[in-house]
């Protein structure tokens, strides 16, 4: 348990910093609040540099090493929730993966996600990426940073845990798949092949945008998948469409299909 006294004064260094994090003044770093995830962040083995505790929680400051015990009252002003779970903790931000460090074979399936500005729809689909067993998330230049806070609570952890690649926008990331000969596909909402029949064999590369299925790249060698909904209905919510069609993607394989 630390025996630090407790900080008390928002012009605390340390303090200073966690609001800077919080509203984005600090770039490149890694922002959790809540036990769960900063459990998942250590426990996938990225680095931590500044834990904050609250003063009534004398159970997670046992448990976290190091921590910095913060006035209770002082940690709810800080924190970026509406109630503050009791524990903030910030580091870098974790490095991305890089496309030609995987093995390319037909077990290879690559979830992309382009211009998805809503943090929430990249957490569910992250939970979904990781549920599913896809190789790797690739995120195109221009949507919402991976590790913003609100992406990494709706991902559960899944942000933390899965491969990451980062492209700096879509065409670079699309010519390095075709030059590795990965299929590309995208959800299309109208016109394309029912996922239900598709040939998911891999090496596969998975391409989502918004609800309106539009890439801003050049899809003519790409595949289209079209879920098949009420003619009523104009699109699905891009995480319902993902997660639909990853569903879809792992029981055909797993039947061999």
């Amino acid at each position: 348990m630390s025996t630090d006294t407790p900080i008390r004064s928002r012009e605390n260094p340390l303090i200073k910093r966690a609001a800077a994090a919080l509203s984005g003044r600090e770039k490149g770093v890694l922002v959790l609040e809540g036990e769960r995830l900063v459990d998942e962040a250590r426990s996938a083995g990225h680095a931590l540099d500044l834990v904050l505790v609250a003063e009534n929680r004398p159970d997670l400051l046992r448990s976290h090493q190091g921590a910095r015990v913060v006035d209770t009252q002082l940690l709810e002003r800080v924190s970026g929730l509406d109630t503050s779970p009791g524990i903030l903790a910030l580091g870098p931000e974790p490095a991305s993966a890089r496309l030609e460090d995987f093995r390319i074979d037909r077990h290879f399936f690559l979830l992309v996600v382009a211009g998805i500005a809503d943090p929430r729809n990249l957490g569910a689909l992250a939970r979904s990426a990781e549920a599913f067993q896809v190789s790797a998330l690739a995120i195109c230049g221009g949507g919402v940073n991976p590790w913003n806070p609100k992406a990494l609570r709706g991902s559960m952890g899944s942000l933390l845990r899965l491969p990451i690649v980062r492209a700096s926008d879509a065409r670079t990331l699309s010519t390095a798949l075709r030059l590795r000969g990965v299929r590309q596909v995208h959800a299309a909402t109208r016109g394309g092949t029912d996922p239900e029949t598709f040939d998911w064999q891999g090496p596969l590369a998975l391409w989502l945008s918004g609800e309106t299925g539009a890439l801003d790249l050049d899809t003519h060698d790409f595949e289209g998948l079209t879920l098949r909904i009420a003619e009523s209905v104009e699109s699905l919510n891009v995480t319902v469409a993902g997660s639909l069609l990853l569903y879809c993607a792992q029981r055909r394989l797993r039947h061999g299909g």
